[in-house]
C-alpha cells in the first residue's frame, strides 16, 4: 500500500475532518462537518455515535472527489481522535449509545477515586500523576450504573479512535496509546500490549470490558465490505493504527523531537512535543504517554478551550440566533478578526479568561469559568474580540514554557496548527506572548489529519521521518514585536494573577449547578 494514497480522519470534539494525502505526504483535499454537541441540564456533554459513521461517508467521499482521487487509488485509511472519551461497542464495532464526552461531569460523582483515598493513593504511585475526578474511569463507572443494559451488552468500553477503527475492521482493539487514559496499563514502559491486572482493578473496570491490546505502530486490519462500501473504498484498504489527537499534532507541526514544540488551536489548545523518557511534573499537570513513535512519550499538555472561546464569541455574544440581533453573516469570523486586529495590544485594558468549561494545565481547575474582566464605560465589542483572542494566546502562553522546560528544550518558538493558525492575529499575538518566533503552517485546518497521514506512511515504508518534516511548509513566520512585550507581560501577570484570585468566587458560583462538577 505504500504507493497509493492516504485518507486520514481526525474526529474532534465539535467535528470531523477528512484528508486525502499522496505518497509525498501533500494534501490533495480534504473537507469537514461540524459535529453538535448534545448537552444536558445534568452536566451530561455526549455525541450522537451514528452521526459520527454518517458524516464519515459524506466526508470521504467529498475529500475524494476534492482531491480528484479514486476510491480504488486509496491503499490505507487512517484515524485520530480527541481522547478521555467513552463509546460503548459491539463485538463488530458498532455503538450501543451516545459517547460520553470528555468534558461530560457527570462521571466526577462516580469516580472509583472519589470515596476511597487509599485507591487514589495507590494510583498514584503507580502512575506518577494525581488519579482522575471522574475522567475515563469515572465515565466506565457511569456506564455500570446510569446505563446498566448498555454496560452489559457491550463488547468493550473504548476511546473514539477506538470505535472508528473497530468500525472500519470488524473488531475491537486498542494500543498503550489509546488506552493511557484509563490508566490500566503501564506507561513507564513503551510498547505493553498486556494489561495490569492492579490498575484494572484500582480503574474500576470489568477486565470483560477491555478491548484486545495490539502493538503501536501496526495496521489494526483492513476495511470490511461495509465499511468499504459506506466510504467508496476497496475492501483492500489498510486501517492503519489508531491513535490520540495529541500525537498527530506533534507530528503535524513537526514535533517529534523535544528540540520542537507544536501548538494547535482547534476546539481545544493543545501544546505538542515528544521526548525519550517518561516524564512528570505533576505541579502543572504534566506527564507522557507512550506514544506510536518508537521509544518515545508524548507530553500531555491539554490547555483547555481555545479556538471554541472564538466560536462561543461570535455565535453567542456578536451574532447570537436569538432574535435579539442581526443573523450571522457568512463572513462572520472574518469580520470579528478584522475588528479586534484594529484594536491595540492589550486590548485597551479588557482581559478574557478562557475557562468556559474549567482551566487545564497548567492550572487545573474545573470550577473556573469564563470571564471578561476590567470592561469599563467605553469598552466595545472589538476591545472583546481582541481580549478573546489574547486571553487564549496567553493560557497557551503561559503553559508552553512548562512543556518546554519538562521537555528539557531551551526554544521557546512553536509552530502553530490548527484552526486558529488560519488567522495571522493569532500567529502575531503568539509571538508577542511569548516572546518568540511563531510558524504558521500550511493547511492548518487539517494539522490532526495531515499528522496522522505522515505517521500512517512513515510506518507503512513510504516515507522516512525526515520525508514527513519536510512535507509540513509554513505559511508565514510571525517575529515578536519589542514594542508590546512590555504591554503582554503585564497580561500575562494579570491573567495568572486572576486564575487563582478568582477561584473561590467561581467555586461559590457554580456550587450549585449541575454541570460543574465537584472539588
Amino acid at each position: 500500500m505504500s504507493g497509493r494514497h492516504v485518507v486520514a480522519v481526525d474526529l474532534g470534539t465539535t467535528g470531523l475532518k477528512v484528508a486525502v494525502v499522496d505518497p509525498e505526504g501533500r494534501v490533495l483535499g480534504h473537507t469537514g462537518e461540524v459535529l453538535p454537541l448534545v448537552l444536558g441540564d445534568d452536566g451530561s456533554a455526549e455525541q450522537d455515535t451514528e452521526g459520527w459513521w454518517q458524516a464519515l461517508g459524506r466526508c470521504v467521499r467529498l475529500a475524494l472527489s476534492r482531491a480528484d482521487v479514486a476510491g480504488r487509488d486509496i491503499g490505507t485509511i487512517t484515524v485520530t481522535s480527541q481522547y478521555s472519551s467513552t463509546v460503548a461497542v459491539r463485538a463488530d464495532g458498532t455503538p450501543l449509545a451516545k459517547a460520553v464526552m470528555w468534558m461530560d461531569s457527570r462521571p466526577s460523582a462516580h469516580s472509583p477515586f472519589a470515596a476511597s483515598p487509599e485507591r487514589a493513593a495507590r494510583w498514584a504511585q503507580i502512575h506518577g500523576i494525581v488519579a482522575p475526578n471522574g475522567g475515563r474511569p469515572g465515565q466506565v463507572a457511569l456506564y455500570r450504573s446510569g446505563f446498566p443494559d448498555v454496560h452489559r451488552d457491550a463488547a468493550a468500553l473504548v476511546e473514539p479512535m477506538d470505535a472508528l477503527a473497530a468500525r472500519l475492521t470488524g473488531h475491537v482493539t486498542a494500543t498503550q496509546n489509546t488506552m493511557f487514559p484509563l490508566g490500566v496499563v503501564d506507561n513507564k514502559v513503551w510498547g505493553s500490549t498486556s494489561y495490569d491486572p492492579e490498575l484494572v482493578e484500582l480503574a474500576g473496570v470489568d477486565a470483560d470490558k477491555l478491548p484486545q491490546l495490539v502493538p503501536l505502530g501496526e495496521p489494526r486490519g483492513v476495511l470490511v465490505a461495509s465499511a468499504a462500501s459506506h466510504l467508496g473504498l476497496g475492501t483492500d484498504v489498510v486501517v492503519a493504527d489508531a491513535t490520540v489527537d495529541t500525537v498527530t499534532s506533534a507530528v503535524g507541526t513537526g514535533a517529534r523531537l523535544p528540540t520542537r514544540c507544536g501548538l494547535v488551536i482547534g476546539t481545544t489548545s493543545v501544546v505538542a512535543t515528544h521526548v525519550p523518557s517518561p516524564r512528570f511534573d505533576v505541579d502543572h499537570g504534566l506527564f507522557t504517554a507512550p506514544s506510536p513513535l518508537p521509544n518515545s512519550w508524548f507530553i500531555v499538555a491539554e490547555n483547555g478551550i481555545g479556538g471554541k472561546a472564538l466560536d462561543v464569541f461570535v455565535n453567542n455574544l456578536v451574532y447570537p440566533d436569538d432574535g435579539l440581533g442581526p443573523t450571522a453573516p457568512a463572513d462572520a469570523f472574518e469580520r470579528v478578526l478584522d475588528a479586534a486586529a484594529a484594536v491595540p495590544a492589550g486590548a485597551n485594558g479588557v482581559l478574557f479568561l478562557p475557562w468556559l468549561v474549567g482551566s487545564m494545565a497548567p492550572g487545573f481547575d474545573r470550577r473556573l469559568r469564563g470571564a471578561f474582566v476590567n470592561l469599563g464605560l467605553t469598552s466595545t465589542r472589538p476591545d472583546l474580540a481582541r481580549a478573546v483572542v489574547e486571553g487564549v494566546a496567553l493560557n497557551a502562553g503561559w503553559l508552553i514554557p512548562h512543556v518546554t522546560a519538562l521537555a528539557g528544550s531551551s526554544d521557546r518558538s512553536i509552530s502553530l496548527g490548527g484552526g486558529g493558525a488560519a488567522a495571522p492575529l493569532w500567529g502575531q499575538i503568539l509571538a508577542d506572548v511569548l516572546g518568540a518566533d511563531v510558524r504558521r503552517l500550511a493547511n492548518p485546518t487539517v494539522t490532526n489529519a495531515h499528522g496522522a497521514a505522515l505517521l500512517a506512511l512513515v510506518e507503512n515504508g513510504a516515507m522516512t521521518w525526515d520525508d514527513a518534516d519536510a512535507a509540513l511548509s509554513v505559511t508565514e513566520v510571525h517575529h515578536p514585536d519589542p514594542s508590546v512585550a512590555a504591554t503582554y507581560r503585564c497580561l500575562l501577570d494579570a491573567f495568572v494573577d486572576a486564575h487563582e484570585r478568582w477561584g473561590p468566587t467561581f467555586r461559590i458560583l457554580n456550587q450549585r449547578r449541575s454541570d460543574s462538577p465537584p472539588d
